[in-house]
């Protein structure tokens, strides 16, 4: 998928929406390094002391109902890239319903899912990337996620990371407006975590100025 002047890859694949979270970062590092740096970007390796002690409160209950039932906690997935979602090599098992969206090399990739997320056992919906910006089946939420990056002055650059919600009917949307006012701070957590994880890397590897 393309995008004319001035348009985005969410405009086109979810245009409307009812809920969204945006995050911002300036890094030094020139927009090509940025642009890998967050496509290549292993989720796992996203850490904060707030972000990793949501995630060990979240697990909880599963780590619970293991004890209970005598079984080993499950395992976390080895990886969970980005770029594998747009490079084909995706397990499906890691990464679930999500998919690739679209991109614009350089500049700007999004990606997402459908899916009853205010269930404590997430129902997928599994689609092609033509069918999503089009699925109305009822009782669905429409998630759609993007990077993008611009030149921010000489050899910065402006990264931008937003997620967006649409859902397919009424009944969707008071269960995930009920859902997401529990959640929405554990999402800015995380993807704020994100983003400062894309910036560290990316500086990283020593193309920003001297500190």
């Amino acid at each position: 998928m393309t995008t004319g002047s001035g348009e985005m890859l969410l405009d086109e694949v979810l245009p409307e929406f009812d809920a969204t979270i945006i995050e911002h970062v300036v890094i030094d590092a020139p927009l090509e390094v940025v642009f890998e740096t967050a496509r290549e970007m292993d989720f796992m390796q996203v850490h904060s002391p707030m972000v990793d002690a949501l995630m060990f409160v979240r697990g909880l209950p599963e780590r619970i109902r293991g004890r209970l039932g005598n079984r080993p906690p499950p395992s976390p997935p080895p990886a969970m890239r980005l770029a594998d979602l747009f490079d084909g090599s995706a397990d499906p098992e890691v990464l679930e319903g999500w998919l690739a969206l679209g991109e614009v090399p350089g500049r700007e990739l999004a990606f997402g899912a459908i899916g009853k997320v205010w269930q404590p056992d997430i129902e997928w919906k599994r689609v092609t990337a033509d069918a999503f910006r089009d699925f109305a089946d009822p009782d669905y939420a429409k998630m759609a996620v993007g990077f993008s990056v611009r030149a921010y002055g000489k050899n910065r650059t402006l990264l931008s990371y937003e997620a967006r919600t649409a859902c397919t009917d009424a009944a969707a949307r008071r269960k995930f407006l009920r859902y997401w006012w529990l959640v929405r701070r554990f999402v800015h957590f995380v993807m704020r975590a994100a983003v400062i994880t894309v910036k560290d890397l990316a500086e990283h590897e020593g193309t920003g100025p001297e500190r």
